[in-house]
C-alpha cells in the first residue's frame, strides 16, 4: 500500500512539473531594453542603456515585454526586429531564446 501510494505521489509530482513546463513559440517582435522597455528601441539607445547596466528584453508585437533568461542569444541584434523561436514562461514573464533572427525589412531605428 506505502508503494502504490509513493508511484502516486510520484506521478502526481512529474504531472505537475510537465504542466509548468513552458511551451516553444516563434514570435516576431523587436530586441529593446529593460530602463526603456516598449517606449524607445532605437538600436543605439538600447546599445547604449545595455552598456550602462539594463538587461535586453524582448518586446512582442503586443508590445507585452519580457525577460531573457539567455541574454548572449540576443547581443548581436539589438534594437532589430527579430523573428525568434523561444520557449515562454509566463509565470515569471521570461523566455529563452532557441533561435533568433532579423525579421526581413523593417530595421528599427526610430521612434
Amino acid at each position: 500500500m506505502k508503494r502504490l501510494a509513493f508511484l502516486l505521489a510520484l506521478g502526481s509530482i512529474t504531472a505537475f512539473a510537465g504542466a509548468q513546463t513552458g511551451k516553444t513559440h516563434k514570435l516576431t517582435g523587436y530586441i529593446g531594453d529593460s530602463k526603456c522597455g516598449a517606449s524607445n528601441h532605437a538600436s543605439a539607445c538600447v546599445t547604449k542603456c545595455i552598456n550602462a547596466g539594463a538587461k535586453p528584453v524582448f518586446v512582442d508585437s503586443n508590445k507585452k515585454v519580457w525577460a531573457i533568461d539567455n541574454t548572449d542569444a540576443v547581443q548581436n541584434y539589438y534594437g532589430d526586429k527579430v523573428k525568434l523561436v523561444a520557449t515562454e514562461d509566463a509565470s515569471n514573464q521570461t523566455i529563452h531564446v532557441d533561435k533568433i533572427s532579423k525579421a526581413k525589412g523593417m530595421k528599427m531605428d526610430k521612434m
